[in-house]
């Protein structure tokens, strides 16, 4: 049976979260709050980052718990619950991207208080105008990026997912993942350096 781990305990034992899955595949309730719970701020995260605006992340997250959802029944572990759930946040941003028919890149509107915390250690009083100003200078640059460049770098960099996962969740062979995730890191060193000479 399923036991509820003490609040914000750390999920970080794969045999736990397989236990999770298996419960909330059986109707646990307790168990699928807790499983959302484990993945709601590292995925909001993650589509805030690629779209850029917080009500379309917002929005996007509650839509891909809710496809995860109701495909639950149907995993079976052949893929990391996390690459899989990403997967399903990756089509739903594109789906939601070709919809909007973008032309241009988004305007982010990242750069208060309350959103640095979700990416970043909690920052002194003395370093949040700094912090502040290096977020909106990272968005910009992402932006710049193409769609799959922007989507490894915030994958492996600022999501710490490994090749594995990264792949998985996007469908694409381990050295797709690493020549990609190259060129991404060289396009955004580059979108950045003149951001950030011009904030010095």
């Amino acid at each position: 049976m399923y036991m509820n781990p003490r609040p914000g305990m750390p999920m970080d034992n794969m045999d736990e979260q397989n236990e999770l899955i298996k419960a909330s595949q059986q109707g646990d309730r307790t168990a699928l709050s807790r499983l959302v719970d484990l993945h709601a701020q590292e995925l909001f995260g993650f589509l805030l980052y690629l779209c850029g605006n917080r009500t379309q992340a917002e929005d996007l997250v509650q839509e891909t718990f809710l496809r995860a959802l109701q495909a639950l029944k149907h995993y079976q572990f052949r893929a990391p619950f996390r690459a899989w759930l990403f997967r399903i946040a990756v089509n739903l941003h594109h789906d939601e991207r070709r919809r909007r028919q973008v032309r241009k890149p988004a305007e982010y509107d990242v750069a208060d208080e309350e959103n640095l915390h979700l990416f970043t250690a909690d920052p002194g009083p003395d370093m949040l105008a700094e912090r502040s100003e290096q977020v909106q200078a990272l968005h910009q640059a992402l932006t710049l990026l193409p769609r799959q460049l922007r989507l490894v770098v915030v994958m492996r960099d600022l999501q710490e997912m490994s090749y594995a996962e990264i792949g998985l969740a996007l469908g694409w062979r381990p050295g797709t993942v690493k020549s990609r995730l190259f060129r991404a890191r060289q396009e955004l060193a580059a979108h950045l350096r003149p951001l950030w000479e011009e904030q010095e």
